[in-house]
């Protein structure tokens, strides 16, 4: 199966990072009008927010790889899929993915750009998860 490319790759992760933003917006609206709309310190509302803020990215991955046959809605629109190398995705699979990409990320991008270097399309994440986004086109 041929890996997915660069570009495609990018642009499926912008649209769903568009998606995450929408769904961290408006769980914080909803924290900010169940806090009453207050802006003092609020200890539990301070780490509810954080936890929206780091969690809502993983979980939107996982429940979309998960209960979506490898695919996001990013993933959907650009024709791709997350398949797994040896067995089937997990929620330990997924979210080491989603764990690995963000330390990806932090070293200035450097596990995506070896998409580009690697004779099968393959990213830092995919590597070490034994994981493989497919172009869908190219199967």
């Amino acid at each position: 199966m041929k890996g997915a490319g660069f570009f495609k790759r990018v642009f499926s992760l912008i649209y769903d990072t568009l998606a995450v933003i929408g769904i961290m917006l408006s769980l914080s609206l909803l924290l900010v009008l169940i806090n009453g709309g207050s802006t003092e310190e609020n200890n539990l509302a301070s780490l509810i927010q954080f936890l929206i803020i780091a969690l809502s990215g993983p979980t939107f991955y996982t429940y979309f790889w998960l209960a979506n046959n490898g695919q996001t809605l990013g993933m959907q629109a650009w024709k791709i899929q997350l398949i797994s190398e040896k067995k089937d995705l997990s929620i330990k699979v997924c979210l080491s993915r989603c764990f690995i990409s963000v330390i990806s990320l932090l070293i200035l991008g450097m596990g995506y750009f070896l998409i580009l270097f690697h004779k099968e399309n393959k990213s830092l994440s995919d590597l070490l998860t034994d994981t493989q986004i497919i172009d869908l086109n190219k199967t």
